[in-house]
Order: C-alpha cells, then structure tokens, then sequence
C-alpha cells in the first residue's frame, strides 16, 4: 500500500496505539477489497461525546461513500465498514455486466470466410496485411 493511496485522519480525538492499529485495520481490510488503484480516505471525529466516522473511496470504476455515528466508536466503525462493504459487493457483482443486449460492435466489414479461402495477394493487400 502506498501512503498516497490511502489516508485517515483523526479529529478531537487522540487515539491510544491500540484503537489506532485496531481502525487501520479495519479499514486496511476494506482498502483491500476496494477497486485497484483506488484513493481511500477515512476520517473519525468526536464531538460532544458523539463519534463520527466517514469512509471515501474514489477509484476509476466508482466511487463508494459511507457516514456512521454514535457513541461507541467500535460501534459506528462496525457500521461504516458494513455500509461500504455492501457497496462494494454491488459493485462486484454488477461490473461485469452489460448495459444491453445488443451486438457488439464489427470494426471491418472483412468477409473472414472469403479471405480464409483464397490465398491471393489481392485479398492480402485488400486486409491491409501481408503474406
């Protein structure tokens, strides 16, 4: 992971060795199972007793987006990974799938049939390739 991938930021509160290493990682987790070369960003904040935590996630392929608060931090941790984790799994199951049904569409009008059949250097040279 590189620093500039991912960021988390803490705001009117200082957390202990332990509830820092426990949100990274939980939230390292989440960075994983995220769109490769994504930009994560994580805040938590606390004001008035109440904690907030906020999870970004920008990437060529979607961006996610998730708020929880309450008063237990391990609480509202739980509940913004669940948030952005059900996005993600929408999104991984939806990616692969097409938008309609129609054909996709032929870049030459090349008869493939004709021009397996004759060895001229005409058809070659019509192709734009050569023997």
């Amino acid at each position: 992971m590189e620093l500039s991938e991912m960021t988390m930021h803490y705001h009117g509160f200082h957390p202990s060795g332990f509830t820092k290493d426990y949100l990274e990682d939980m939230m390292d987790e989440l960075y994983t199972e995220s769109p490769h070369g994504s930009f994560f960003q994580a805040s938590f904040s606390r004001q008035n007793h109440i904690f907030k935590a906020r999870v970004r996630i920008d990437s060529a392929n979607g961006h996610f987006f998730a708020v929880a608060s309450g008063k237990r931090l391990k609480d509202v941790t739980h509940r913004v990974v669940f948030q952005v984790r059900k996005q993600l799994s929408k999104w991984k199951t939806l990616r692969f799938e097409r938008r309609d049904n129609r054909p996709l569409p032929v870049k030459n009008d090349l008869n493939l049939e004709e021009f397996e059949s004759s060895d001229s250097q005409e058809n070659y040279a019509a192709a734009g390739t050569s023997q």
